[in-house]
């Protein structure tokens, strides 16, 4: 049972990444009301974040074939703690993007190495439930680290929401990973036969290309939700208690939906677990289209259909940039093909986040949930795509 005390500590460690990550979001509308910048430049301090995340996750995702996993994570620990810190004691847009953006990279240590220290923990027939249970580590990080942050924003102010969060992930970060080091696997299981893979055939790189498109469409409409949900619901409800109430209840679900289709694709072969993402992909359009209108008409009903987004979001995302990209790389160099999957997710909240405060400012935030409805036209051919290949390469 090594491997699920492996998984739990992992879990830990990845969740309290979100500390100094997600508090970003909860502060926004604060640091607008108090120093007057603008939406459209605080998401460009957001996208700031996701430039230096992506490089980080390919960079990283390398690094992690060559030297031990841990390593990096407690590099990532330190160093994502102390920008946090610096951040709640900055009073400028220049000096909020400097230090947003060095957070970024280090925050990127931490996912392709924890998810090839659990690859080296699983067997084949356990990756999708394995994945789905741990996947819910930023799942429900998400939601714990808002909710703190709220908490601490409403008694004592949007600085603090760093301050405290900093000094918090700091101490569980490093004892976390330290703890981890003592029992993660060796860089080659003796329980896990090493699997094949390496990116080496055409086909290999073709599906990697086309799950991380794919994933870049996924995470930019995820990014959008999670950057300013919180201030559309802020604005709709007035207190930050309700709204706050209401928003947790999105990666709350989302931790459902990852276990759910952990599972389910520990019952599905290659191509099932392909079509899976193809089939619903039309449903979250649908969904993104019409959750303000349904929301502002029936609080009830617009809930039920937030949960739905959520559900579906984090459970196709979770699998993306997990089970899939190991599958098809293999044991050995699956940091680097979640690395590669990852850096284009972030890519996608990059844009995501600019292109979002834009529209939000100009038109409003149902027409920007709107737009990355439309966008899953371009998401439906990638799957498709992607199914096709992966057909292929199981011939």
């Amino acid at each position: 049972m090594k491997f699920v005390r492996v998984i739990a500590i992992a879990w830990a460690i990845y969740a309290s990444f979100y500390l100094c990550r997600v508090n970003y979001s909860v502060a926004l509308p604060f640091i607008n009301a108090e120093l007057g910048i603008t939406f459209t430049l605080l998401g460009a301090i957001a996208s700031g974040f996701f430039i230096t995340y992506s490089m980080g996750q390919a960079l990283n995702g390398y690094l992690g074939v060559r030297y031990e996993p841990c390593k990096l994570i407690l590099i990532g620990v330190i160093g994502s703690s102390l920008a946090t810190f610096l951040f709640g004691m900055s009073n400028d847009f220049t000096a909020f993007m400097i230090i947003w953006l060095t957070n970024g990279y280090f925050q990127s240590m931490g996912w392709p190495s924890l998810v090839k220290v659990i690859s080296l923990t699983l067997g084949d027939e356990e990756l999708g439930r394995g994945y789905g249970l741990f996947n819910t580590s930023w799942a429900l990080g998400h939601a714990l680290s808002w909710l703190l942050t709220a908490l601490i924003i409403e008694n004592h102010g949007w600085r603090w929401g760093f301050t405290i969060n900093s000094i918090a992930f700091l101490l569980l970060g490093l004892s976390l990973t330290l703890y981890l080091m003592k029992h993660a696997p060796p860089r080659m299981s003796a329980r896990v036969p090493k699997r094949d893979g390496g990116l080496k055939s055409r086909q290999d790189i073709g599906a990697i290309t086309l799950l991380a498109l794919a994933y870049l469409m996924t995470y930019a409409v995820r990014y959008a939700l999670i950057i300013y949900l919180p201030s559309y619901l802020y604005g709709v409800e007035g207190t930050t208690t309700t709204f706050m109430l209401t928003i947790v209840m999105f990666p709350l679900l989302g931790s459902l939906g990852m276990l759910s289709f952990g599972w389910l694709f520990d019952k599905l072969d290659t191509r099932g677990k392909a079509l899976s993402l193809v089939m619903v992909t039309p449903v979250i359009a649908l969904l993104l289209g019409y959750f303000p209108i349904c929301y502002e008409r029936s609080r009830a009903f617009g809930i039920i259909m937030l949960m739905m987004l959520s559900l579906l979001l984090y459970g196709i995302e979770s699998q993306m940039v997990s089970t899939m990209p190991v599958m098809i790389a293999g044991q050995e160099y699956s940091s680097l093909a979640v690395g590669i999957v990852d850096s284009a997710g972030s890519i996608g909240a990059f844009a995501s986040s600019l292109i979002s405060g834009i529209i939000i400012d100009s038109q409003g935030f149902p027409q920007m949930l709107r737009f990355w409805a439309y966008t899953q036209a371009i998401q439906l051919v990638l799957l498709i795509t992607f199914s096709i290949i992966m057909k292929k390469r199981t011939m």
